[in-house]
């Protein structure tokens, strides 16, 4: 993955790289951040410890943060700037969410069996018919 990212930024590296299995792999994943780029974890699914890449790959200008959702959803004022950046993005068409399969709230087991599967592709959406 490391060597497309570089290929696909002309050797250059993302300027923003985000890791939700976080663990040993981040120290290759570092390898694509751009200098002065910055490699956000928002999750932890290896269940590993999570080393500083910085130290095996020669001190780069690398910024390295964690990045929950309740950095904006805690915040009234991020989380209305976030709220009209997707409104504005799904209006406008930048964003097209892409839906697996809809469940009537009275099939909620159903909807948890077909996301236990891990088939789907997309988002698993529950509707309360409101």
């Amino acid at each position: 993955m490391t060597t497309r990212i570089l290929e696909l930024t002309g050797g250059k590296g993302a300027e923003y790289v985000f890791d939700a299995v976080a663990g040993p792999g981040v120290v290759d994943l570092a390898r694509a951040v751009a200098a002065d780029g910055t490699l956000f974890l928002w999750g932890a699914l290896s269940g590993r410890p999570t080393p500083y890449p910085g130290f095996d790959l020669g001190m780069p200008a690398l910024n390295m943060r964690t990045y929950t959702m309740l950095e904006i959803a805690t915040n009234p004022q991020r989380l209305r700037r976030g709220a009209a950046f997707v409104a504005s993005g799904l209006r406008g068409g930048a964003f097209r969410p892409v839906v697996d399969r809809v469940f009537p709230l009275e099939q909620i087991v159903q909807a948890h069996q077909h996301m236990e599967s891990n088939t789907q592709f997309g988002k698993i959406v529950v509707t309360t018919g409101r």
